[in-house]
């Protein structure tokens, strides 16, 4: 019972389900609507038929009864409606029965206006009277003959007992329509609209059970139509549920449209492209920050073990002095390692830091080469992390001092405009840095001499932390060659984290 519940629940909030509930709904009004709209256009027109047919038919009876030898029996086929009109049933010449109407002047008398009775009982119609214009009006309306008010749109109303006059038998809807030629003459005939009634009742039934069976054709193929267009939705879902974290080389399944499914599923595989480069970068980072650990580890543990065996014979002012420098490349290791992992996780603080002040403070630190300041611009400030970008600058002149024969300078550079960008060079005279490897050295424990690089305390991390943190800022780190010979360094810091007080 539960699992019914939940396979409810779940093709209920499917969207697949609710695809194909809409479109039926839609299609089920549209229907609706629309069937209304047929039955009256056929009700319409089949009226308009039979409207036509007996306008056709009294308009024929109004040219005889308008002629000069028009003439009705009142004895025969005649009935008296009221106290002043009698009703003639005229000659059938066709299919529509026609009946003329005639108020008398002698409410007794039973003969028509401007008529004479002669010898042979006939009543002549003169047409020829001013009183009978050539023209005439046509009126209809549908009434119901078993009803106690059924009549016609003429001055004297022909009640249920002229049915048989007009040809109606039966019940149900009729049309009864009336040519008025004067005020006191008028044709009329009755049209049944059963056959109206018996074509709108077939079509109601067809339209019964079609839309019924039209809305749920049209759910079914809306329901397989978008189980097909998800389908590859499915598989992209059922792909990521089994990658884990040892499978990120897997990738979803890319279907051939070019689609928003097909976007969605290049999307994802970008997405792996990314988790797979930064589990490996992950990996690599973890094993080369365990291997660099180990080393000042071990140089401190062999030192201080080594010190206790032969205790009377250590120079312990020496042993204290190798200790200390690992423990400080221990330490400066961990701080990077650090500081890479913060940058990761947030955004860097900000916070206003004159340029000047930040390049004199690094290049006054001691370094195996004397720093010198060229080209400084003392009026220029930087809305950024203070101790993040120290730390970073701090690098690339270590680097620089490391690698250089003798000299290392720092400048500091303004370009042009109403929104300058501040530019931090460090150039040495060392040996540089090939094209090729630019890169590269940016990554995380990359050095280009493995040996040398270490020996002379560089951990590997330096210039990788440089560009994470300048990647935090907005900014950018461009590697040259330097007018000394060697490697120029420059750090970029966005627009819209510097501030140029007095221009230069």
């Amino acid at each position: 019972m539960t699992r019914c519940i939940d396979v409810v629940r779940r093709v209920r909030g499917s969207v697949r389900a609710r695809v194909a509930l809409t479109a039926a709904a839609v299609f089920a009004v549209t229907l609706v609507a629309g069937s209304i709209v047929l039955l009256r256009t056929v009700e319409d027109r089949l009226v308009d038929d039979v409207r036509d047919s007996a306008a056709e038919a009294l308009e024929q009876r109004a040219v005889q009864v308008r002629s000069d030898d028009f003439l009705v029996s009142p004895a025969s086929a005649a009935l008296r409606v009221g106290d002043d009109t009698v009703v003639y049933q005229l000659p059938a010449t066709g299919v529509q029965p026609v009946v003329l109407a005639i108020r008398t002047v002698d409410p007794g008398a039973g003969t028509g206006t401007g008529a004479d009775a002669g010898a042979t009982g006939l009543v002549p119609i003169v047409t020829s009277d001013p009183a009978v214009p050539g023209g005439g009006e046509f009126i209809d309306r549908v009434v119901g003959t078993g009803g106690a008010s059924a009549g016609v749109a003429f001055p004297a109303a022909i009640d249920p007992q002229s049915a048989s006059l007009l040809g109606v038998t039966g019940s149900g809807s009729v049309m009864v329509s009336t040519y008025r030629i004067t005020d006191d003459l008028s044709l009329a005939t009755a049209s049944s609209l059963a056959e109206v009634d018996i074509t709108l009742d077939t079509t109601r039934q067809v339209l019964w059970w079609a839309v019924p069976a039209l809305v749920l054709l049209v759910g079914v193929l809306a329901w397989a139509l978008a189980g097909r267009a998800l389908r590859p939705v499915r598989d992209i879902t059922s792909q990521v549920a089994i990658i884990n974290r040892e499978s990120l080389h897997e990738r979803v399944p890319a279907p051939r449209s070019r689609d928003e499914v097909s976007e969605l599923a290049s999307t994802m595989n970008s997405m792996l492209d990314r988790l797979e480069q930064s589990s490996e970068s992950n990996r690599r980072l973890v094993s080369d920050a365990a291997h660099e650990l180990r080393t000042p580890i071990a140089v401190i543990r062999a030192e201080v073990e080594v010190a206790r065996r032969t205790a009377e014979a250590t120079d312990w002012p020496d042993v204290t002095h190798r200790v200390l420098g690992e423990t400080e490349r221990l330490q400066q290791l961990v701080d990077d390692l650090l500081l890479l992992s913060r940058l990761d996780e947030r955004l860097p603080t900000s916070s206003v830091v004159s340029v000047d002040d930040l390049v004199r403070d690094v290049a006054g630190r001691r370094r195996r080469v004397d720093v010198e300041l060229h080209e400084l611009a003392p009026a220029v400030e930087l809305d950024v992390d203070a101790d993040a970008t120290r730390r970073a600058l701090d690098h690339v002149v270590a680097n620089a001092a490391r690698h250089a024969a003798s000299a290392v300078e720092i400048g500091v550079a303004v370009t042009d405009g109403t929104s300058p960008a501040v530019a931090i060079t460090v150039d040495d005279d060392g040996p540089g840095i090939p094209s090729a490897e630019r890169d590269r050295v940016l990554e995380r424990f990359v050095r280009l001499d493995e040996g040398r690089s270490r020996d002379g305390g560089g951990s590997g991390l330096g210039l990788a932390v440089v560009a994470d943190v300048m990647a935090a800022h907005g900014g950018e780190v461009i590697i040259g060659d330097s007018p000394l010979g060697g490697a120029r360094v420059t750090l970029v810091f966005p627009t819209e984290r510097s501030r140029v007080l007095v221009p230069t």
